[in-house]
């Protein structure tokens, strides 16, 4: 059974000593299904969550529009990869 971790409770020490080859997944919005993603990872022993990403839709009272979360989502996979994960 995948042991999910808050990312965003740990201190840099523990982020500095987290092996670079553990899962971390940036959740967009909520209500997931922590068994079937840990099935869809490989059921590894460990993943980090980190925080959510709130998002709506045009019309909606958070919209965000796609060209903006793409770039976001896509500076927060570089930065993570800067910082040697993997995955």
């Amino acid at each position: 059974m995948t042991d999910f971790f808050p990312y965003d409770e740990m201190t840099w020490p523990e982020v500095a000593d987290l092996p670079r080859d553990t899962p971390l997944i940036i959740p967009l919005g909520d209500g997931y299904d922590l068994a079937h993603l840990a099935g869809a990872l490989g059921n590894p022993a460990r993943a980090g969550l980190l925080p959510p990403i709130p998002f709506g839709w045009r019309g909606s009272g958070l919209a965000v529009p796609e060209p903006l979360l793409g770039r976001l989502l896509a500076n927060l996979l570089d930065s993570l990869r800067d910082d040697g994960f993997s995955r």
